[in-house]
């Protein structure tokens, strides 16, 4: 890949990334003030399905474009490996727990539809920052494919 190309990609991949985190963390402030204002699950429905869900999937694709096009590679380290999983998951979590968890709770169903929403906010916080902490510090060497 082009250095133009890969800088381009890398800034699209870290906008897509650093606002997934930051939405994230603010879904986890609003999930903690639901308990007393239940009508601030319809917000937080509104932001999974328009901007967590859109970020989430446009931080996959960066991300797999750039370790496609880089030296890094997709399997040839274990962070990139590891962070790649960790997205998926995470993104598969979004798309059909927390969406799901976010529709019922804004939806009035009654049960653990709140408790579920908080957990699901601190799990992806957790897994965002762990992804933000293997970019960073790239630990661990190359796989047997590497």
């Amino acid at each position: 890949m082009r250095p133009k190309a890969r800088k381009t990609w890398l800034l699209l991949h870290v906008i897509s990334s650093v606002g997934w985190l930051g939405v994230t963390a603010g879904m986890l402030v609003l999930a903690l003030a639901a308990f007393d204002e239940p009508r601030l699950y319809q917000a937080m429905a509104l932001l999974g399905d328009l901007v967590v869900l859109p970020l989430a999937l446009a931080a996959l694709a960066t991300g797999v474009v750039l370790s496609l096009g880089t030296r890094w590679g997709l399997v040839k380290h274990r962070w990139v490996l590891v962070k790649f999983v960790l997205t998926v998951v995470a993104v598969v979590a979004t798309a059909f727990a927390l969406r799901s968890g976010l529709h019922d709770a804004a939806d009035g169903v009654v049960g653990t539809a709140g408790r579920d929403v908080l957990v699901a906010s601190c799990v992806s916080l957790v897994l965002y920052t762990v992804n933000t902490a293997l970019s960073v510090f790239k630990p661990w060497g190359r796989t047997r494919w590497g």
